[in-house]
């Protein structure tokens, strides 16, 4: 029979977490950059990402293997938080922990590292700023519009699942800690 006392109740609330959010940034992005009046939509998660161009949607084929690879990791990661929180005592538990509980901080980390390093990109080989937060005009450099003056308004923002991601990580993290506290507890 299972005691409550004896399972990582923190964690099974990640583990739920983390399948929630895996399901949710399937249809919701964590990311949105709209740029002008629609001309080009990206909407982005580590399992999902959207681009539209003048109407027109695209898939780049290493992002969606990227995105393949990031349902499977967190699919794994929070499958494996629900078994080991069930029974942390457990001589294997302590393995499924570890490898369970950075599933959604290498997710969170890994996104946030490829949104500043796309956005470097941008500026330093095209030269016009692409917004994380907030809204900017960027001028478009004459080269790429023939001499003319171009500029565009780029609006860009988190969207909650985001925010659910940093608490799933986190939560994993108590987890990790809360671990210590349930196996010291006596039978």
């Amino acid at each position: 029979m299972l005691q409550l006392n004896k399972m990582n109740l923190v964690g099974l609330l990640a583990g739920i977490m983390i399948i929630a959010l895996l399901i949710i940034s399937i249809a919701v992005p964590w990311w949105t950059l709209i740029v002008g009046d629609n001309l080009v939509e990206a909407k982005v998660s580590p399992v999902n990402t959207y681009f539209n161009f003048v109407g027109d949607s695209f898939t780049i084929p290493l992002i969606w293997a990227l995105n393949i690879a990031s349902i499977i990791s967190m699919t794994a990661g929070g499958i494996t938080m629900l078994i080991y929180s069930i029974k942390p005592e457990e001589a294997y538990s302590k393995r499924l922990l570890d490898f369970a509980y950075k599933k959604p901080l290498y997710s969170v980390v890994f996104f946030l590292v490829g949104l500043f390093a796309t956005t470097f990109l941008v500026k330093s080989l095209f030269g016009f700023e692409v917004p994380l937060l907030g809204s900017v005009t960027s001028v478009m450099p004459v080269e790429m519009t023939q001499g003319a003056s171009v500029s565009i308004l780029m609006t860009a923002g988190f969207i909650w699942p985001f925010w659910i991601a940093i608490a799933a990580a986190a939560l994993c993290i108590v987890a990790k800690f809360y671990h210590k506290k349930i196996t010291a507890l006596p039978e």
